[in-house]
């Protein structure tokens, strides 16, 4: 069994996505009063809310719901009637309720949901394609005393909660599922890696489509693929997490292609010498920065060379041009990702991860904040005097993951 949790501002609609525009099975409703529609559930809800708009006017909630989605195995819920589900329903709110530290142990001592005296609402649904049931629960932030529902770290929470029940039935743990998931796609990427004769985005998707994924492509504004992810029932997965070293990456995959094809690549390696055009000297990008003094962006044009990049930022209202190597651009370019929910592209992580390897901390912290971000690299942060350039640059990229990955805005209870 795995679970998934995570707050949101758009009830209403997950409340039309949850009830399958109320095609979907009710499982159990909790301080609601019985037999309302489904959207006049969340009508209700809304009501609770504003009963206590005034308390939160200094600080609204804008995530006023908690999404959660519980899906056990084929096996593990054979059998099983619309009682056994609410049982099943309850048993895992009771233990959501009661974790107070993350798996890994690094967060402990978090303020506990009491989303068993709050209203949600829990509904049944079957995947389409494999027709694995799981569940949907709708949770007001806001609980029945008026408090809110703490929801910092809630995802690791959700699987806390997931492993205990687990260890309770002697059902597979949640990373041991993801670790069967991850084998799988990537056996299933492979396979149609295999069969293309030559690599492309639009027919990779559609054939992991076809075989029952959820495919979401991430490209730049000259439309080049920069990240995928592939979801699998109700779990994601990015590209970086897929196959072996890093192999099914956008930076990697037509590699990857190759490997696979050694002997179309052997007859189409002279044609290519042939057709090879001279390379531009001059390839140029747009780049923006916003400065400290002012939130526009600036436009600047980088030139490159078959060795280096030169790039011009405008740092505190004045230009700098730098030069780059041509492989630690290619290195921090293969080892950045879209954090989820991010509002950057993966053009907008490439700049912040340039700025962190020029040494210009503040300049790439201020940018990884102007798309949400809210990491810091701490004290003690920069290059080791035994470290070379491209080691330097895999250690600022992953630091540049973090740097922009959307800070989680907790309003404590007051």
């Amino acid at each position: 069994m795995v679970a998934t949790a995570k707050p949101i501002a758009h009830g209403e609609a997950m409340t039309n996505y949850a009830t399958k525009n109320e095609r979907a099975d009710l499982v159990k409703v909790n301080l609601l009063t019985e037999d309302l529609p489904y959207m006049g559930m969340w009508d209700e809800m809304v009501l609770h809310m504003n009963r206590y708009k005034q308390k939160f006017a200094r600080k609204p909630i804008d995530k006023t719901s908690i999404r959660i989605e519980v899906s056990p195995s084929m096996n593990e819920s054979d059998g099983w009637t619309i009682d056994d589900w609410r049982r099943f329903t309850e048993e895992f709110v009771d233990e959501l309720d009661q974790v107070t530290k993350t798996p890994d142990g690094k967060h402990k001592n978090l303020t506990p949901t009491n989303i068993k005296n709050s209203q949600y609402f829990a509904a049944l649904h079957y995947d389409a394609k494999s027709g694995i049931p799981h569940l949907h629960l709708m949770v007001n932030r806001i609980d029945k005393d008026g408090n809110i529902n703490d929801c910092h770290f809630i995802g690791e929470r959700a699987v806390a909660a997931a492993q205990t029940v687990n260890h309770r039935h002697g059902w597979k743990d949640p990373m041991e599922i993801r670790e069967e998931h991850l084998q799988q796609i990537t056996d299933d990427c492979m396979e149609i890696l295999k069969l293309q004769p030559r690599f492309d985005w639009t027919d990779y998707e559609t054939q992991l489509t076809k075989r029952g994924y959820k495919v979401k492509l991430q490209r730049d504004k000259k439309n080049v693929v920069r990240g995928y992810s592939v979801r699998m029932g109700n779990s994601t997965y990015k590209s970086s997490e897929l196959g072996a070293g890093r192999n099914l990456m956008p930076s990697t995959i037509e590699n990857t292609w190759r490997k696979l094809h050694p002997i179309q690549n052997q007859v189409q390696t002279p044609i290519a010498e042939q057709t090879r055009k001279p390379l531009d000297c001059k390839q140029s990008i747009i780049d923006r920065y916003a400065t400290r003094q002012t939130p526009s962006m600036t436009q600047a044009t980088p030139t490159a060379t078959s060795t280096y990049y030169q790039q011009t930022f405008i740092i505190d209202g004045e230009p700098k041009m730098f030069s780059i190597p041509e492989n630690v651009y290619k290195e921090l370019d293969s080892n950045i990702e879209v954090p989820d929910n991010s509002n950057a592209t993966h053009d907008d992580i490439l700049k912040v991860a340039m700025l962190l390897f020029l040494g210009y901390v503040d300049a790439a912290t201020q940018m990884s904040e102007s798309f949400g971000g809210g990491g810091g690299t701490g004290t003690g942060w920069g290059k080791d005097k035994d470290e070379d350039d491209l080691e330097w640059a895999r250690r600022c990229a992953k630091m540049v993951n973090w740097l922009c990955k959307p800070i989680l805005r907790v309003r404590k209870r007051n």
